[in-house]
């Protein structure tokens, strides 16, 4: 079960009718928190619920998470792309029963950090927008990587998600603090009651 503290709405006025192409990025503290769920949720309820075009990337060369949960593994990705091996449209899957493109991170690259840095990397993600109203994008977790906080500025919005009786409120506010030049659209609670701790609500209202 998850909570969205805050975040996107599609159903808001200013979303409805022409809607402007968004790409928002999802990362986590740490491993096993859910995050690349919670990807796959969003990019499919705004392709299945609310009708929009939808490409769901995979930036997180660490577990290749989207690759193995759509059976793509070893499959050429963004890596290939960013490298200049291949071209965007020749790594992108269209899922018929998700309603929506997948692009998966294809091999580890040998200097990650060179890749995320890479103006390429904003081309892409903007020709992505041009064909979608959403580019949504399965980042690496926060702590384990010094790349998410440059990847996720250039996402026009990114969600943290954190996972209840893991998360601490000192990871949340380390990766708040790492996330502070992006956009943070809100945190998504992995839960097990219905109960959304204080210590969330209190780290996000402290953030302002």
């Amino acid at each position: 079960e998850i909570h969205i503290m805050a975040g996107l709405d599609p159903t808001s006025p200013s979303n409805q009718g022409t809607r402007k192409p968004l790409s928002v990025g999802v990362t986590s503290p740490d491993f096993g928190d859910g995050k690349t769920t919670v990807s796959i949720a969003l990019a499919s309820s705004l392709a299945e619920d609310f009708s929009a075009t939808v490409t769901l990337v995979d930036a997180d060369f660490h577990t290749h998470s989207v690759g193995r949960e759509y059976g793509l593994q070893g499959q050429e990705g963004l890596s290939e792309v960013l490298a200049g091996n291949v071209t965007l449209q020749a790594v992108t899957h269209r899922v018929t029963e998700a309603k929506m493109s997948i692009v998966t991170a294809g091999k580890t690259p040998s200097d990650p950090a060179r890749m995320a840095r890479s103006e390429h990397l904003t081309t892409l993600i903007e020709n992505m927008k041009r064909a979608n109203e959403y580019v949504v994008i399965d980042l690496p977790a926060t702590l384990h990587s010094m790349n998410t906080p440059v990847l996720a500025n250039r996402c026009d919005g990114v969600v943290v998600v954190v996972r209840a009786g893991h998360t601490t409120k000192q990871d949340l506010e380390r990766v708040l603090h790492l996330l502070k030049d992006s956009n943070v659209l809100g945190v998504v609670v992995n839960r097990r009651n219905s109960a959304v701790p204080d210590w969330v609500r209190r780290t996000l209202n402290l953030r302002g």
